[in-house]
């Protein structure tokens, strides 16, 4: 998918100078890549004289972290208001969380490139990154296996990870390569049924 070419931004845009530089970052980084974006690039974006720039940040390196970290926290907080609103059994919290991941990328599609990007710019960040969402989908396995509904034999890190492969690629495949931007009902549906039931063999006819 095509993002959205760089666009300045609006005369009526009053955000703090620190919001304006890391959301014209996040644009750039996820049209243009890191190595192709400088700090005068996401100065002129964000409407900013370039010497201001080093008020918020240190280094173009120092805002690309801030915004694959701003990118985790989003779709961290995405996910916990999905779940707060789902009913307390473990296949709606599941439903909840990957709806809430994918249409955070369906708004973002450019944000798994950022990631992914960020292995080869930071790889101490590119981990944390990912060590981050993990961690939560951990603490969840373990709820509902406390409340019986997942195995408990099941490692809770083993599956934070197999949630953790699931959404990217999933999302990457409809959220980022598709027209639309969306991964659609039937897709998740799949998902859900694999994680439910696993691949059992077809049924004699």
């Amino acid at each position: 998918m095509t993002v959205a070419s760089s666009r300045k931004p609006s005369a009526g845009d009053d955000r703090p100078p620190g919001e304006r530089l890391l959301s014209a970052a996040e644009q750039l980084f996820g049209e243009r890549s890191y190595r192709r974006t400088s700090v005068a690039d996401i100065c002129a974006t964000a409407g900013i004289a370039t010497g201001s720039f080093y008020a918020h940040y240190r280094s173009k390196a120092d805002i690309f972290a801030a915004v694959v970290r701003r990118i985790n926290a989003d779709l961290r907080a995405a996910i916990g208001a999905a779940m707060e609103q789902a009913p307390d059994n473990q296949r709606a919290r599941e439903r909840a969380s990957f709806r809430a991941f994918f249409d955070t990328l369906s708004e973002r599609p450019w944000i798994d490139r950022i990631v992914r990007e960020s292995e080869f710019v930071d790889p101490g960040l590119f981990r944390e990154y990912y060590e981050r969402l993990a961690r939560g989908y951990a603490r969840g396995v373990r709820h509902a296996q406390l409340a019986g509904e997942v195995d408990s034999n099941y490692d809770p890190e083993v599956i934070a990870y197999l949630y953790t492969g699931i959404g990217n690629f999933i999302g990457m495949r409809w959220a980022d390569w598709t027209a639309g931007s969306q991964v659609p009902a039937d897709v998740l549906e799949d998902v859900l049924n694999v994680l439910g039931h696993g691949l059992p063999p077809q049924p004699p006819a």
